[in-house]
């Protein structure tokens, strides 16, 4: 009746789908399956909801009542109905949650002190989970995929969640400032951090062991405009390179990621950072990791984000992270005075309102041109 089927992911790792198929008369056909991270794990959940279909048949029926659901097992059910319409950091926000005091709770029976127990803790880090304190912005993101697991339950599980008395608490903890919306971000590298960083990564390079180009990654990244997470996705098929465009798929947006395909405008500089990741030698060292042949940069984005990290701690360089790269780039072609539809094009902001925190009014003195750059990476 059941069944475990071992996936690869993109990033290599190993998951487990377990399914079950029940053909039974008098009913009809069910089919129900779930992904894990091991194989242990798909068995344990085979056996569990064998049991639990052969003492409610109406499971069979699509009757099944949910009682006693705890906030992670319905996480579970909430990223299995519709996990793969949003992208990977709310799966991994939620995963987390999951990991979390606040996660053993029955959503019916959620409080506004279990909500403020939450931030608490994580206001104060939680060191057996080795996580550190977080913002009042990344603590409010929190409640907010919580709230959203909690509504889909309300509407489509048609359970009696208290979203009114969810909502009066949230309110509460962000007027006494325990919770906030992000902060407007202008940090952009200086001239002397981009070419430390380039420097770093060049160094890197020449070892012929090493195979993430981070000084081509990184200056690709400010070019295009592009995240980490959509570099390393960039199938070679979707660039037409006589049109200069290159099409990104599921691009990150609050409604959904999934099928939010768009193309940006591929400019000269940008042009050529590609032609220097199509290299021979760089292709064949970065295909070593053993990623998708397919994409432009066939390397893990989170790998990436570390190599960054590091690059900057090891350089005393604070306060910088990967994204300000984004920043970076939509300045320079602010600086060049393209206008914000011109900028858009590239960057894939729907609105002057998300675009202009990535755009600083600042004029820089000091700004290293594509010549200076392709001296620093020879």
């Amino acid at each position: 009746m059941g069944s475990i089927t071992a996936r690869k992911g993109a990033d290599g790792k190993v998951n487990y789908r377990a399914a079950i198929r029940i053909n039974r008369k008098g009913f009809p056909t069910f089919s129900e399956s779930k992904t894990f991270h091991s194989k242990k794990l798909a068995e344990n959940w085979v056996k569990k909801r064998e049991v639990e279909i052969q003492e409610n048949p109406d499971i069979l029926l699509g009757k099944e009542k949910l009682i006693d659901l705890t906030l992670s097992d319905a996480i579970d059910k909430y990223l299995d109905e519709v996990g793969s319409e949003y992208g990977r950091t709310k799966r991994y926000s939620l995963l987390l949650i999951k990991k979390l005091p606040i996660a053993r709770n029955i959503i019916t029976k959620i409080k506004s002190v279990h909500l403020a127990e939450h931030v608490a803790l994580r206001k104060g880090g939680v060191p057996h989970l080795e996580l550190e304190p977080i913002a009042t912005s990344t603590q409010q993101h929190e409640l907010l995929h919580i709230r959203g697991v909690l509504s889909h339950a309300a509407v489509m599980w048609e359970m009696d969640i208290d979203l009114n008395g969810f909502d009066k608490a949230t309110a509460q903890l962000r007027k006494t400032r325990q919770i906030s919306s992000s902060q407007k971000r202008d940090r952009l590298p200086t001239f002397e951090e981009l070419e430390s960083l380039t420097g770093y990564f060049v160094r890197k390079w020449n070892q012929s062991c090493y195979s993430y180009p981070m000084h081509l990654i990184m200056w690709f990244a400010i070019f295009s405009c592009r995240r980490e997470a959509e570099i390393t996705r960039m199938q070679l098929g979707d660039y037409d390179e006589d049109n200069k465009i290159w099409n990104i798929r599921d691009l990150k947006n609050p409604n959904g990621s999934k099928g939010n395909h768009k193309e940006f405008s591929v400019h000269e500089d940008c042009q050529q950072f590609i032609h220097l990741l199509l290299d021979e030698e760089v292709r064949n060292r970065m295909l070593k990791r053993g990623y998708d042949e397919n994409l432009l940069v066939p390397l893990s984005p989170k790998t990436i984000g570390s190599e960054f990290r590091n690059a900057c701690r090891l350089l005393g360089i604070d306060d910088l992270h990967f994204h300000d790269l984004r920043h970076e780039g939509c300045t320079r072609l602010a600086e060049k005075g393209m206008t914000i539809p011109q900028i858009q094009q590239v960057s894939l902001h729907d609105s002057w309102s998300s675009l202009e925190r990535y755009v600083s009014v600042k004029v820089r003195k000091k700004i290293i041109g594509i010549d200076r750059i392709l001296k620093l990476i020879a």
